[in-house]
């Protein structure tokens, strides 16, 4: 057994040695292969996918085991059929240029298209498999060497197959004239192919090892999944240079990039991938613009340099903790040949400053100014700067989009009012909206939600506060009633000074209304009056918006000048006695466009002008009169998190949740004991 053991490592070395080996010839005599980088490039930005592939091979199903091993071999075939014929496909799309970036639904439909192709080839490979060495036992010992050979041909088979079956119009009809073998390619791909036979020979060998010490099985299960992927990428990017007109097609439409960067905020912006959404932007920009132009949409997600390209016309919305990103996709656009527009809040306020890294900034709404920027841009005239304000004539052009789009991208633009009747001394939105109220039409919204409604039943309005024109609430309360639908949306306390209002819109299916209180009862702050001059009925106008039956979503900010430990603890007194369903406490932050802004720039109390910080969420980013802006910076996520936990009902839950998990084996066994004696 001892000799057994040292022979498999020994063919383990002697196979590590040779992939290596393989591998540096790519590197020296090959490194002209373009090709070669681009694969390992495309396939380490994808390792989440990769990461996929492998949990659906190592997915524990021992509990289908009892209906027999047929039973789990289909289950975990046709899983990774479908992971793999959807992955494929996305791939090849990225390698076209027919789509830059990989989506759950778009897996999901490469999948539908491509699974027969897929399941053959899975069905042969296991079926040669068994006919060499189930039915000849004497070749067994050969079977570590001839399965990933098998493995490696059918990588090159699904390339082909599916390159074929994506693009099979007449659109992408062949080029015979340049179909001209050329021997120094296919050379370059049979070593390539060479390599990737060594290295899952490899990564197979390690998987069957069982080491006192390390336990490879894993990591070597991990690697040949990789390995299937980067020859899967290889194999197609060297068939579509074999077929130039694909790339071509879709190179020589006209593009325009609509992009929203990934903020400082990671856990939201990791969030957007497991919970996709569309920026209301990027529908405003699509409807507004020729239908001639093919749109790219990148919204928070980790940028790689295959998205960077030349002559076309990139979009970026800005805000101000996102600014940092976006600032530096705009200057590498710019350096490619690419014209670059920037809008947005950020943008709004500080125009000179994006201007440094792009051509043009949309000062304001882009709806009243989008077609001029279009047409600027196709005669070669873009202005430096645009002010845009927003016409009915734009929002009935958004409206018809809206209507001719899916559910799913029509759901997240549903807007009644935009602006906010407040002018708080710390919110950038009067200003945005220029200190005007916008009101959709009231059928606008109904028609929208009868198109979604079939397949969403829970809605959310991206307003501003729905309560800031009371008779266009009252009016909009009452067209809702009728469609039996469940909805949300941000609002100012004084819904409940009208009880009848209040009523109707709990009628209407509002079941979460999220309202800003920031300060509480008490707060020397209460002197700004506007909307902190209700703060001494905020308990009251609570009950009575949970007695109505809706829950409520609290917004609290820390950090104004009279806010000290002390006032902490009076505001969390003040949250628990409340308590709301969801707790939400931010720092203090002078945003540009806000009188705070302006007010701490006068005063030079502004201590960091890093944009990332601005995120509202940790840092103190001005000096206090009363606080330790260093401590407040470090404890301030766990004084969110201690908030959240102890002054919501989500956080009472939890413990409630979590307690009962701890204590099940003692009340369990208490139960018993209380029973049977």
């Amino acid at each position: 057994m001892d000799i057994c053991f040292r022979l498999e490592i020994y063919f383990f070395y002697l196979l590590f040695t040779f992939n290596i080996s393989i591998f540096c010839y790519n590197r020296i005599m090959l490194g002209r292969l373009e090709n070669l980088r681009k694969s390992f490039s495309i396939v380490n930005s994808l390792l989440i996918f990769v990461f996929i592939l492998f949990l659906a091979e190592k997915l524990n199903l021992s509990f289908f085991f009892q209906f027999g091993f047929i039973f789990v071999f289909l289950i975990t075939g046709a899983l990774k059929i479908y992971c793999l014929s959807g992955l494929g496909g996305c791939l090849l799309e990225i390698l076209s240029g027919e789509e830059p970036v990989i989506r759950v639904r778009r897996i999901h439909q490469n999948a539908l298209q491509l699974w027969p192709g897929f399941l053959i080839v899975f069905v042969l490979v296991r079926l040669v498999d068994f006919l060499l060495f189930v039915l000849f036992p004497s070749l067994r010992v050969w079977r570590d060497i001839f399965f990933p050979m098998l493995e490696t041909i059918a990588i090159f088979a699904l390339a082909q197959w599916t390159i074929n079956r994506k693009y099979q119009d007449p659109c992408f009809r062949r080029n015979d004239n340049r179909r001209e073998i050329q021997i120094g390619k296919w050379l370059g791909l049979l070593t390539v192919m060479i390599s990737v036979y060594f290295l899952e020979l490899t990564f197979a060998k390690v998987g069957s090892l069982h080491l006192a010490i390390f336990n490879l099985q894993s990591l070597a299960s991990f690697m040949l999944n990789y390995t299937y992927v980067f020859g899967f990428i290889f194999c197609s990017m060297f068939l579509l240079n074999r077929r130039p007109e694909i790339k071509t097609h879709f190179d020589q439409q006209k593009e325009i990039f609509l992009i929203s960067p990934m903020g400082a905020e990671i856990v939201r912006s990791l969030a957007s991938w497991f919970f996709p959404g569309n920026p209301p932007v990027f529908m405003v920009l699509k409807a507004l613009s020729p239908q001639t132009y093919k749109f790219r949409e990148f919204n928070r997600i980790i940028w790689h340099d295959r998205y960077y390209k030349s002559n076309v016309l990139v979009c970026i919305t800005c805000y101000t903790s996102n600014c940092y990103e976006a600032y530096k996709i705009a200057k590498e656009f710019k350096k490619r040949g690419s014209t670059v527009v920037m809008g947005g809040p950020h943008v709004t306020y500080l125009p000179d400053e994006a201007l440094a890294f792009c051509d043009s900034v949309v000062v304001g709404a882009a709806e009243g100014v989008w077609k001029d920027v279009i047409c600027d841009h196709e005669n070669g005239g873009l202005q430096a700067k645009y002010q845009g304000v927003a016409t009915d004539a734009d929002h009935a052009k958004v409206h018809e989009a809206l209507l001719a789009s899916a559910p799913s991208i029509t759901k997240d633009y549903l807007e009644t009012i935009r602006g906010c009747k407040f002018r708080c001394h710390f919110c950038t939105i009067p200003d945005l909206s220029g200190r005007q109220l916008r009101m959709a039409p009231i059928n606008d919204v109904v028609q929208l939600l009868k198109k979604i409604r079939p397949r969403y039943r829970h809605i959310v309005f991206i307003d501003n506060n729905i309560y800031a024109d009371p008779s266009h609430a009252k009016e909009l309360f009452a067209a809702l009633k009728p469609l039996k639908i469940k909805w949300h949306s941000a609002c100012s306390i004084d819904i409940a000074a009208n009880p009848e209002t209040l009523k109707q819109a709990r009628e209407s299916g509002c079941d979460v209304l999220f309202f800003g209180y920031e300060i509480f009862n008490g707060s020397a702050e209460e002197n700004q009056g506007g909307k902190f001059a209700m703060t001494k009925k905020y308990i009251e106008y609570t009950r009575l918006v949970k007695k109505t039956g809706i829950a409520i979503k609290a917004g609290f900010i820390f950090g104004f000048d009279s806010d000290n430990l002390k006032t902490l603890f009076s505001l969390w007194k003040f949250c628990f006695s409340l308590m709301p369903r969801y707790t939400s406490l931010s720092v203090l932050t002078p945003l540009p466009g806000s009188g705070v802004y302006r007010d701490m720039l006068a005063q030079n109390r502004i201590i960091s002008l890093n944009w990332r910080s601005y995120t509202g969420t940790s840092k103190l980013v001005v000096s206090h009169p009363q606080l330790n802006t260093t401590l407040l910076s470090f404890f301030f996520p766990w004084i969110q998190m201690f908030f959240l936990m102890t002054t919501s009902s989500f956080g009472l839950m939890f413990w409630v949740f979590f307690l009962s998990l701890i204590s099940y084996e003692k009340m369990h066994h208490y139960f018993l004991k209380w029973v049977l004696f």
